[in-house]
């Protein structure tokens, strides 16, 4: 199974080095879907024999990326990531991911744990105004608030934006941290416009390698009504 040339296009990600390999899938929620994605070589894992379809191709279609991103780096094995604690993928000794996926589009980033320490993507339906209401106070805090404002920006599309960031954030320090933690634990303290980035703070000490007060640059970019955020260190 190939990805078609066309398939990628569509897909503004945040800039990125050249060392960053990208792989992106168009999907449908269906179980033709689900069989192409299988016949390319994908297994799923026993723990979603029952899922719901939704999640079986969801997940198939990330892995797809993820081995895609990863033959660009140069790693050539065609078994299926697995999934480790949390949830977490397990990239191959050597090599550091991330994969995103939702409303049809599937996303994977990969690179060489030699030449950097994080990598977490994410890709976001924006938010209307409505739907972001209830949601603001539980991802991010009146100051964070008020950066957006500042900007000029929507509630729904500020609050898009940072939650992407945060999710970001999380995939890249989840080898660091290896665990859950808040959206409340890390907080935008600048926003970059014209660089399509923003900075985000730890407001917690999560690790003895992720302490209160370290700073997060992440690249963000916005296409067809989405948002994609980067954070790389």
């Amino acid at each position: 199974m190939q990805i078609p040339a066309d398939d990628l296009t569509e897909i503004v990600l945040p800039e990125m080095p050249e060392s960053i390999f990208r792989a992106g899938l168009r999907y449908s929620v269906d179980a033709g879907q689900l069989d192409r994605l299988r016949a390319s070589g994908i297994v799923l894992p026993d723990t979603l024999a029952r899922a719901v379809l939704k999640r079986q191709v969801e997940f198939a279609a990330g892995r797809f990326c993820a081995r895609e991103a990863l033959q660009k780096l140069g790693h050539h094995g065609a078994a299926t990531l697995a999934i480790g604690q949390h949830r977490a993928p397990l990239w191959p000794a050597g090599s550091l991911g991330s994969i995103s996926h939702g409303d049809g589009l599937a996303i994977a980033v990969a690179t060489s744990s030699r030449e950097w320490r994080g990598l977490g993507i994410d890709i976001e339906r924006m938010l209307t105004n409505e739907a972001a209401q209830p949601l603001h106070e539980h991802l991010m805090k009146a100051p964070e608030l008020a950066v957006g404002e500042a900007a000029g920006l929507s509630l729904g599309d500020w609050l898009s934006l940072v939650f992407s960031a945060k999710e970001s954030l999380f995939k890249a320090l989840y080898p660091f941290v290896g665990r859950y933690f808040d959206f409340l634990d890390a907080e935008v303290c600048e926003l970059q416009e014209q660089q399509s980035s923003l900075t985000l703070r730890l407001a917690a000490t999560l690790s003895p390698s992720c302490v209160k007060g370290s700073l997060y640059s992440i690249g963000y970019s916005y296409f067809s009504g989405n948002v994609a955020t980067l954070c790389l260190f």
